[in-house]
């Protein structure tokens, strides 16, 4: 998500969703509230399907976590949070 100012991870996420169709997941140390104020950042995460945010805390470090390092960090299901305007959560993953 730091690699905003061209639009190669833009392309990049739209060109793997288009030819694939499968769900893409991005890891990233902003928070959902944080990508979702920036537009740039908002539009890469629209071509996603899951979210794991916040930054890896070595403090909260938790290998029995699926899926991320820490456990500030949240699983996020983009297209449901995306329409509601707040973060929803994967259930099945926390």
């Amino acid at each position: 998500m730091d690699q905003v100012e061209g639009d190669d991870l833009l392309c990049l996420v739209q060109r793997i969703k288009a030819e694939t169709g499968k769900g893409i997941w991005i890891y990233s140390g902003y928070t959902f509230e944080q990508i979702m104020a920036h537009e740039r950042r908002r539009e890469i995460l629209a071509c996603c399907d899951v979210l794991v945010d916040g930054l890896f805390e070595l403090k909260l470090r938790d290998l029995k976590l699926k899926f991320r390092g820490s456990s500030n960090q949240r699983i996020i299901d983009v297209p449901k949070s995306m329409k509601l305007g707040e973060a929803v959560l994967v259930s099945e993953y926390m």
